[in-house]
């Protein structure tokens, strides 16, 4: 007979794991036993039937089971194992902040998005290497950060794909050009578990042949180095702040005519995607520009107002539709520094926010967005369907205080089992 028991201490919470264990045998009937299996000798001798077992526990319950022998090891490390446990996108539980401490490396915050049952921050420092400049984090994706090493001499950082749930990292090799002369614009990481255990890295910087032009490098986990993809081009995008999804990495302008770029990885080919449309007698800029659980993001505000809308992508790019429409309005009475005091109060408020993540659920009253109150540090959840908020962080009641950067410095923490 099987039986599962979880610790529950809340200082094992990091350890919390399900045990398996086995009904205690009487003196009598030990050589019946011998003779024949029992039921979990069965079960633990069939891997389709265990897999099936190993699939409905939790992360954390795994990571504890991969020590339970190298045949469970082999089971939970397969990355086939992975993909059919995410067999639809896995929704984001917190986010990684930079930290505003003093400290000559690299540190990071964590608001976790249950305030009734936070976790223990994954870290507070990158530590999987030893790097002397620390480590930062440039990209997350679907369970996997891409760091790199903050050395202010480009030429000389790191680049790694770290694993923040199984703590497991590789180091990328050294890109083909690999000379300070052909500055790195951006390096954006795609993957996606659902569809393959291997990953790739994109990386755009200037062309050596073609001045004033980009040339694309491609490293894959799968087949290995750097290569060049296709020729040099021109664009004027964003190449920070690159976004993965459908297939594809997607770059936009924040401000101005907003344009944009999209490289197919499949196809290797580069594409535009159409932009929201423009009012024509106010200032707009890209606030929010994301992807959560397999759907496109994008808000424009024209400010000062509070009452935007969120666009979702059509997956056919066909056109940008609105999905949520949203007004904050009535958060500047429980939280009166949202609006900016030094401003005549007869005139228009200017409210003082950011939104650091919209986040997406397995169902459609999930979606929330998180927002940062960056004139007294407090973390908002505004759920985008019953317009409902709870603090989710708040620094008076908390040791250090948070910095709040903008979307683009806020990264998405997904727990995952995805091998690096």
């Amino acid at each position: 007979m099987v039986g599962l028991l979880r610790e529950s201490t809340q200082d094992q919470e990091e350890r919390s794991c399900w045990f398996i264990h086995f009904m205690p045998w009487s003196p009598s009937s030990i050589d019946k036993e011998l003779e024949q299996p029992t039921s979990a000798q069965i079960v633990a001798s069939i891997d389709d039937l265990l897999i099936e077992i190993l699939l409905c526990l939790p992360i954390r319950s795994l990571l504890c089971f991969k020590t339970v022998s190298k045949r469970w090891l082999s089971l939970i490390t397969n990355p086939q194992f992975s993909v059919l446990r995410h067999p639809y996108p896995n929704p984001a539980i917190g986010l990684f902040l930079p930290s505003t401490s003093v400290s000559s490396k690299p540190e990071f915050d964590y608001v976790h998005f249950d305030s009734q049952n936070p976790t223990k921050p994954p870290f507070k420092e990158l530590k999987f290497t030893k790097d002397p400049s620390g480590i930062s984090i440039l990209q997350s994706c679907n369970g996997l950060l891409l760091c790199s090493s903050s050395q202010w001499r480009q030429a000389k950082r790191n680049y790694y794909v770290y694993n923040p749930t199984t703590k497991q990292y590789t180091a990328l090799p050294k890109s083909v050009l690999g000379t300070e002369n052909s500055k790195i614009h951006a390096i954006s990481l795609a993957f996606d578990p659902a569809k393959s255990p291997h990953y790739k890295v994109v990386c755009v910087r200037d062309s050596v042949s073609s001045p004033q032009h980009y040339q694309i490098e491609i490293y894959s986990s799968e087949t290995g180095p750097w290569r060049f993809s296709g020729g040099p081009f021109i664009a004027d995008v964003n190449f920070y702040n690159g976004i993965y999804w459908n297939g594809s990495i997607h770059w936009i302008s924040t401000s101005g005519n907003l344009t944009s770029l999209c490289y197919n990885l499949d196809l290797e080919t580069l594409g535009v995607m159409p932009m929201p449309p423009l009012p024509d007698d106010q200032e707009t800029t890209i606030t929010y520009f994301g992807e959560s659980c397999d759907h496109l993001h994008l808000i424009k505000i024209s400010y000062p107002r509070v009452r935007f809308d969120v666009y979702e992508m059509k997956r056919d790019y066909s056109e940008w539709f609105v999905k949520y429409k949203v007004d904050l309005e009535h958060l500047a009475t429980p939280f009166p520094s949202m609006i900016n005091s030094y401003l005549d109060p007869d005139e228009l408020h200017y409210y003082d926010f950011t939104m650091s993540s919209l986040v997406r659920g397995r169902r459609e009253e999930d979606a929330f967005l998180v927002l940062a109150i960056s004139s007294d540090c407090k973390s908002l959840r505004y759920n985008l369907l019953s317009k409902t908020y709870e603090k989710l962080h708040d620094d008076e009641s908390a040791d250090e205080q948070v910095y709040f950067f903008g979307a683009a410095g806020a990264f998405e923490y997904i727990e995952s089992l995805c091998c690096v």
